[in-house]
């Protein structure tokens, strides 16, 4: 076999591997597969544990926002001025990109006009803005909506129906 070849004027000599190049990688891997082995089954450290620490401090520096219901789905923060202001806030933060600054409609629907696609009332748009509007569900050619449910929490979406609320007039007769 002849060990030099020649390609484009490359020599290549086709010299085997050092017998310590292989014991070294034959031993590498020896020790990956007992590591991961003594790690996953036989250590004291167990990636479980290490998760629910890692998720309890979390919770405790970023506490979750606070839950607000009502029974008859009305909107608990309507016509309350702090929860007004704190819902313009909020609109401006989550929802100009698709409603614009006014609420007029860009990509998403007027806000502020009679016309509501998918309920008229405090608890039906309540769910559209947790939940979101996918799919077939998405009318007029609008397309989806996202669901607010992680962004936003049940406070700050009151907070951003009370100020809805306070700039449409329809929404304000309904309860």
């Amino acid at each position: 076999m002849d060990y030099n070849k020649e390609f484009d004027g490359i020599k290549q000599a086709d010299n085997p591997m050092p017998e310590w190049w292989k014991l070294f990688f034959g031993l590498a891997i020896v020790f990956a597969v007992g590591y991961t082995i003594y790690f996953h089954w036989f250590s004291e450290w167990k990636m479980e544990d290490s998760f629910n620490k890692e998720v309890a401090e979390y919770e405790t520096k970023f506490p979750m926002a606070k839950v607000i219901t009502s029974a008859d789905g009305s909107n608990p923060l309507r016509d309350k001025a702090d929860a007004i202001e704190e819902g313009k806030k909020n609109f401006q933060n989550f929802c100009v990109a698709c409603h614009g600054p006014e609420a007029k409609g860009l990509v998403g629907p007027n806000l502020t006009d009679a016309e509501w696609i998918h309920g008229d009332n405090d608890a039906a748009i309540y769910e559209v803005i947790m939940e979101g509007v996918a799919g077939d569900k998405a009318k007029l050619g609008r397309g989806a909506m996202p669901p607010h449910k992680a962004s936003l929490g049940s406070e700050r979406v009151y907070q951003v129906m009370a100020w809805l609320a306070s700039n449409n007039q329809s929404l304000k007769k309904l309860k």
